[in-house]
């Protein structure tokens, strides 16, 4: 309270006192010394209730003060509390995390060992015979760049059209030998054939591609990469199980992998392939099938399957037009040349035609209302670092499937 508002107060209880001893002498119920007396009487004791009135107040309002301090005090320890149980839980989900992070990582090495090994185990009459024709050189090249994970990716990238912006990319594994030499597939496919090793190889390569896209799709890039696997792969129950759970503890790259098979794989999988490219599916991974020939696809089948893309090449599928080939079941006359594409995305599949190697081809499939398109006219396969998402920029090459 103010000092003005004190001397109001004072004044005011003198006022009254004053106005109490004149009233007494006034009236004759005292002297004039006894008024004055009780005048001075009535000041101390209203000045006595006044000062009790305010030492209420202030106890009142500290009783306040000290509730909203008791009131906050709790409210901080339930804050801390918490915090402390947060705390606790993002300690034991990090530490979850790292063991599994670490069984993954044993994991992965155990799957590499193993397909390593095997593709190791060469029989003897195997080296013997291709000693003989100049394969086992060849099978060892293999084998050694296997086991020095002399593996590296090549990527070509898919476009839309017509703008030709990067959509996807299309994966390729390629090998090294020791002196940094490219062997590409044609080098060593018939020797890994006549060695039983076609299986081994596939699975080795396909297991190492996934792992070198984990690392580049960790990266926050919204691509999707299209990874080859092949019907050995699919069909190899002592490998599949294995990559499956390879997969699902990597199922968070569903939307970045879309699993590629060629037509004549898809159409000769056995049920156990059939079976596995289900259980991917059902981890939300997608698949593509491309080499096309045949244009009379099962659409029904395919989108059963978990197939959202097809590729034709482009020139494949002008020349189904001009010969009035069944497109899809649908016979080329009684469907629209801008309808193509929708007549695939009507089973959620898109249409991209690749191999495109001329201007002119991207004219006419335009006129297919195609989405997509990939070939050498928009770009090669180039190599990536493991630590980079976009392709180098030199060195290209051809690509070899």
């Amino acid at each position: 309270m103010s000092k003005a508002a004190d001397i109001l107060i004072v004044l005011t209880y003198v006022m009254i006192a004053v106005v109490a001893a004149l009233g007494f002498e006034y009236l004759g119920l005292m002297n004039s010394a006894s008024a004055w007396m009780m005048g001075a009487i009535v000041f101390i004791v209203a000045g006595m209730a006044h000062s009790a009135a305010a030492r209420a107040a202030e106890r009142k309002a500290m009783e306040d003060e000290i509730h909203e301090l008791k009131a906050a005090n709790l409210a901080l320890v339930e804050e801390f509390q918490a915090a402390q149980s947060r705390l606790d839980e993002i300690t034991d989900e990090l530490r979850a995390e790292s063991v599994e992070r670490d069984n993954a990582l044993v994991h992965e090495v155990r799957v590499l060992e193993d397909l390593v090994r095997r593709v190791g185990e060469v029989p003897e009459e195997i080296l013997a015979a291709g000693g003989e024709t100049g394969s086992s050189a060849d099978i060892e090249t293999v084998r050694d760049a296997l086991e020095d994970n002399r593996v590296d990716l090549y990527l070509q990238p898919i476009v839309t059209l017509p703008q030709r912006r990067i959509a996807f990319y299309e994966s390729f594994t390629r090998l090294r030998d020791a002196t940094g030499r490219v062997i590409t597939p044609g080098s060593f496919i018939e020797a890994a054939e006549r060695a039983g090793l076609m299986t081994e190889v596939d699975n080795l390569l396909l297991f190492r591609c996934v792992q070198i896209v984990r690392r580049l799709t960790s990266q926050d890039r919204k691509i999707a990469i299209f990874c080859n696997i092949s019907l050995n792969s699919l069909s190899d129950e002592t490998f599949f199980p294995t990559f499956l759970d390879f997969i699902r503890q990597h199922k968070h790259l569903a939307g970045s992998i879309i699993f590629e098979v060629s037509q004549k794989a898809f159409v000769e999988r056995d049920a156990v392939a059939a079976r596995n490219m289900a259980r991917m599916a059902d981890f939300g991974f997608r698949f593509s099938v491309d080499q096309v020939m045949n244009v009379d696809l099962d659409l029904d089948e395919m989108q059963r399957a978990g197939v959202r893309f097809a590729k034709i090449g482009g020139e494949r599928l002008l020349t189904a037009i001009d010969n009035f080939e069944r497109i899809a079941g649908v016979d080329a006359g009684d469907i629209a040349h801008e309808d193509v594409a929708g007549l695939f995305a009507r089973s959620g599949i898109d249409l991209i035609a690749d191999r495109v190697e001329e201007e002119g081809t991207v004219v006419e499939v335009l006129e297919f209302d195609v989405a997509y398109g990939q070939g050498h006219l928009f770009g090669s396969p180039r190599p990536v670092k493991d630590d980079v998402i976009e392709p180098e920029a030199e060195s290209e090459v051809s690509v070899a499937v």
